[in-house]
């Protein structure tokens, strides 16, 4: 079984799953866009759920 990564989040004082994006989680946390993310660092960056060519991975080392 995997377990993601977890955080506590200053602004909005909850406990965040790091497996996401950083909009996935500001949508799911309310955040506007605005608010800069004192967690930006641990979000992967990339979207898995969205169709990504391979040519634009490659570009990203992946």
């Amino acid at each position: 079984m995997f377990d993601s990564p977890i955080e506590a989040c200053p602004v909005c004082g909850q406990i965040v799953v790091l497996d996401q994006t950083r909009v996935e989680c500001a949508r799911e946390h309310h955040c506007d866009s605005k608010t800069e993310c004192p967690l930006q660092r641990f979000f992967t960056g990339l979207d898995f759920s969205a169709a990504l060519a391979k040519d634009s991975l490659r570009k990203k080392g992946y």
